[in-house]
C-alpha cells in the first residue's frame, strides 16, 4: 500500500483554494469490500469509483449515474481530509480516480492529462473510445489503459497492485513526464482469444455469450467480443473464496446491443437471495448482485450459488433475447 505525506501544496484556481498531497508518505490506497478489509490507520478515508464501506466520502459514478467515475467527482477536492482513499474493484477508472484526488481534484490536473484520463477510463468501463476526444487521444487513452490493467494483473495482491500503479501514475503528473502506455489489450490478447475458442470456452447461445474464464488467465472483454456476435456476453470467472464469479456487459460492437441491462440484474439478485446467507437483499446492492446500465456481476464477498444455465435463462428472458 501506497502512504502519502499530510504536506501539502496550495493551488488557486478560478479563485478557490485547493490542497493536495505533495510526497509519498501517510495516505493509504487500497481495495477493499468490506469494513473489516479496510486498512488500519486509513481513517478518515474517500471512496472512488465504488462504494467501501466506512468511508468519510464517497464518489461512484455507479451510484451517480455518470459515465466515468471522473464526472462524478467535484473538480476541487481537499485531499488532506483523508487518510486513506480506497476502491472496491481495482480498475483504471479507479486508478484516475485517486490520481485525480491526490492532485486536488479533476480540475486541477493539465488539460491533456485529464483528457487521456476519461478516454482510459472510457475504455476501462465502455471498451470504446470517449466520444469527446479526438483519436489520438483516445489512442493514448486505450494504451494508459492497457498499461494500468497489465501492471496490476502482475501484481502479487489487489491492494498491491492498484497503489502501485496510482503512485507511478501520480509521479509522473506530478514531474510532468510522459503517461505510461501499452500495447492495447485487444492486439496483446489475440493469441490468448485463439487458445480460448480452441478449446470450447466461448460459447454461443443465440443472443448471449458465455465465456468461462475458471483456471484461465485474465482477459479484456473487448478482446473477446471481437470474435463473436451476441449482444450480450456473460463471463465466468472463479471467486477468490470459491464458487463462482459472473459479469454481464453489452457487446460495445453491436448497435442493437441492450442498453439497460438492470431488469435481468435484478432478477438474478432475487435469485441470488432466494439461496440465503450471505445474500442480505433481494434488491441489488451490498452483499448481493450489482451494477449498471451497461455491465454488472455477482456479489463481491461470496461466490454466487447459481448455475451458468440458471444465469443465461433469466438473463434471457428478462432481456427477451
Amino acid at each position: 500500500m501506497g502512504p502519502f505525506d499530510v504536506a501539502c501544496r496550495v493551488a488557486h484556481a478560478g479563485g478557490t483554494m485547493m490542497r493536495a498531497y505533495s510526497s509519498p508518505e501517510r495516505v493509504m490506497i487500497f481495495v477493499a469490500t468490506e469494513a473489516s478489509k479496510v486498512p488500519e490507520g486509513a481513517l478518515p478515508f474517500a471512496s472512488v469509483d465504488g462504494a467501501v464501506p466506512g468511508a468519510a466520502e464517497t464518489w461512484d459514478h455507479h451510484q451517480s449515474g455518470d459515465r466515468i467515475n471522473l464526472d462524478a467527482m467535484p473538480a476541487e477536492i481537499d485531499a488532506t481530509r483523508f487518510r486513506g482513499v480506497g476502491t472496491t474493484l481495482a480498475d483504471t477508472d479507479a486508478v484516475v480516480s485517486v490520481v485525480a484526488l491526490l492532485e486536488g481534484g479533476p480540475g486541477a490536473l493539465e488539460a491533456q492529462v485529464r483528457a487521456v484520463f476519461e478516454s482510459a477510463a472510457t475504455y476501462c468501463d465502455h471498451l470504446a473510445p470517449h466520444p469527446g476526444h479526438d483519436a489520438a487521444t483516445n489512442a493514448r487513452g486505450e494504451r494508459l489503459h492497457a498499461w494500468a490493467t497489465g501492471t496490476m494483473r502482475e501484481a502479487k495482491g489487489a491492494s498491491e497492485g492498484f497503489s502501485q500503479v496510482c503512485l507511478e501514475l501520480w509521479r509522473r503528473v506530478r514531474e510532468g513526464e510522459p503517461l505510461p502506455e501499452a500495447e492495447p489489450l485487444h492486439v496483446a490478447e489475440s493469441a490468448q482469444v485463439d487458445r480460448l475458442i480452441a478449446e470450447g470456452r466461448l460459447q454461443l447461445h443465440g443472443e448471449l455469450a458465455l465465456v468461462d474464464l475458471r483456471g484461465f488467465p485474465p482477459l479484456s472483454p473487448l478482446a473477446v467480443y471481437e470474435r463473436h456476435e451476441a449482444r450480450v456476453a456473460v463471463i465466468l470467472a472463479e471467486h477468490r473464496q470459491g464458487g463462482r464469479r459472473y459479469t454481464v456487459g453489452t457487446n460495445p460492437r453491436r448497435a442493437d446491443a441492450p442498453s439497460d441491462l438492470r431488469p435481468a440484474l435484478l432478477r438474478l439478485a432475487a435469485a441470488e437471495f432466494a439461496h440465503g446467507p450471505p445474500a442480505t437483499n433481494p434488491e441489488p446492492g451490498q452483499e448481493n448482485w450489482g451494477g449498471r446500465a451497461t455491465v454488472f456481476g455477482s456479489p463481491w464477498n461470496y461466490g454466487s450459488r447459481l448455475e451458468e444455465a440458471e444465469v443465461l435463462k433469466a438473463i434471457g428472458e428478462a432481456l427477451e433475447l
